[in-house]
């Protein structure tokens, strides 16, 4: 599983834990919720704005992450548009990246690599790897680092921007139903989401690296 993958999964599960378990957190977050919806209600564009930003921006760096953003932003706008916005701006910034991979990123390698290799792999990414491998790539490892390599190998922009939302639609919707499901105590739901979760990262993760390893293509190559 991936820094993403885990970071979501025990983001969820730790919530879970710490506010079914704490009658003061309940009560806490009740109040932080009036507050955050008085907010919104002044202040709706600015708090989408804010939204938007930090989340493009975590989905650019490693180090960052909008997960910790959802519960109030489900307090704010309900599940449906904070899918919505989180999905758009995860979009907006695996744009960016590839972008930034492209143009910047490329540029770098060329002066570390030689130029066959790079066609070499430009070759196998943009035209021998089918859309199911380059999914399974873009799904189990780090977005954040998936979008600059496959910008740097030039991978055609509408495959990859549709692998792309293909690819964070899950995540989406797995972080902010959770999420919902544990600050409404939703105990049924929280356990599905959060087996049906574990089990499909499991299994693409899986997928991906046995596909990989039996055509000798990203994982067990380098430049």
């Amino acid at each position: 599983m991936t820094r993403k993958n885990i970071i979501t999964l025990v983001f969820v599960i730790g919530l879970a834990v710490l506010f079914w378990s704490s009658s003061l957190l309940q009560d806490y977050f009740k109040q932080g919720a009036e507050f955050i919806q008085d907010y919104g209600e002044s202040y709706f564009w600015q708090s989408v704005v804010i939204f938007v930003v930090l989340s493009t921006v975590s989905a650019m760096l490693i180090a960052i992450s909008s997960i910790w953003m959802v519960p109030a932003a489900i307090v704010l706008w309900g599940n449906f548009l904070t899918v919505s916005l989180l999905l758009a701006s995860w979009l907006v910034g695996a744009i960016f990246s590839y972008v930034i991979g492209r143009y910047g990123g490329y540029r770098l390698v060329k002066m570390a690599a030689s130029e066959d290799k790079i066609r070499h792999y430009e070759e196998l990414i943009g035209r021998k790897l089918g859309l199911l491998t380059i999914f399974l790539f873009r799904f189990a490892l780090p977005s954040e680092i998936t979008g600059y390599v496959l910008g740097i190998f030039r991978y055609p922009f509408i495959k990859y921007l549709f692998i792309t939302f293909l690819s964070e639609i899950p995540y989406a919707f797995y972080a902010v139903y959770a999420a919902d499901s544990v600050t409404n105590k939703k105990t049924g739901t929280f356990f599905i989401l959060v087996g049906a979760w574990t089990a499909i990262v499991l299994l693409l993760a899986h997928l991906y690296f046995r596909k990989t390893k039996s055509n000798n293509t990203l994982t067990n190559s380098s430049l």
